[in-house]
């Protein structure tokens, strides 16, 4: 994602036709679902982290300034509602009410997948 307001970016981007992104919109694998099952296995668990998920949504919001990012579905009504009443822009504080909500579910994915596989190591004595 390169930045929009560096010049060397946006020649790099030109010189090899990337277009900038505007929104990236990632629903996680739902690992705490997973891991509730009453049958769940560990190779299953570890099948459903999601690695890509994360790692769009916090570069996305690294570069919130010019970038929409969505990881609650709750927010999809309020994303769609302001692009409707401003000729489809988001506004700069949105953006960063919606970045700071991706490192706090990230960081709750990752804090999340940490337990799980500390209470495996204790569990297996």
């Amino acid at each position: 994602l390169g930045l929009r307001g560096n010049s060397k970016h946006v020649e790099t981007m030109k010189k090899h036709e990337i277009e900038p992104i505007d929104m990236v919109v990632v629903n996680l694998y739902p690992f705490k679902e997973t891991i509730a099952r009453p049958y769940c296995t560990f190779e299953y668990a570890i099948e459903n982290i999601d690695i890509g998920g994360p790692a769009m949504l916090r570069s996305a919001a690294k570069n919130f300034q010019s970038v929409t990012v969505i990881t609650d579905p709750a927010d999809y009504s309020i994303v769609l509602s302001e692009m409707k009443s401003s000729a489809g822009e988001v506004s700069y504080k949105t953006n960063m009410t919606l970045a700071s909500k991706v490192y706090t579910a990230t960081s709750g994915y990752d804090s999340m997948i940490a337990d799980y596989l500390a209470k495996q190591i204790k569990n297996q004595g």
